[in-house]
């Protein structure tokens, strides 16, 4: 509710509709809304009286680079040190608005492990990782096997 009220402060229509709570951000999906050109169209009524009234003319989605603009007005109006705009989230037709929670809160191995998109892998293969949460929320695991090219670096000397 706050992201719309702010994004129309400054005449840019959008609607949220979706909402996930990750364990250190929560993203809410943002649909952009529309640009309206209106037209006055002025009438006499039978007294005599005018009046006017507004006739949409034309409308166009609103530019995704206007919401991303607006990234700091965004973070002042949510009372949030910093946001992140993902646009669009991949696969989605949304702007992703990702807000730092509150509080971080704790992902578990075994919370990850007892996720069906791990058992999903596991039972694929043995080379399984399980490697934590997304941003949204959604459990994240590989299968080793299928990363031949994984590099994995660290400091000479470090263990």
């Amino acid at each position: 509710r706050l992201i719309e009220e702010a994004l129309a402060s400054y005449g840019v229509e959008a609607k949220v509709v979706q909402v996930n709570a990750g364990p250190t951000v929560t993203q809410f999906g943002v649909e952009p809304g529309w640009d309206r050109k209106m037209k006055e169209i002025k009438e006499k009524d039978r007294d005599g009286n005018v009046k006017v009234r507004l006739e949409e003319i034309s409308k166009t989605r609103v530019k995704v680079d206007r919401i991303t603009s607006l990234a700091n007005d965004l973070a002042l109006a949510l009372a949030a040190p910093t946001i992140r705009i993902e646009a669009p989230v991949p696969g989605k037709s949304i702007v992703g608005v990702e807000v730092p929670n509150i509080v971080s809160s704790l992902v578990s191995l075994r919370g990850v492990i007892e996720t069906s998109v791990f058992q999903k892998i596991e039972a694929k293969s043995k080379l399984s990782l399980a490697l934590g949460k997304g941003a949204g929320g959604e459990a994240i695991a590989a299968d080793l096997s299928r990363m031949p090219h994984l590099l994995i670096a660290g400091a000479t000397g470090s263990g």
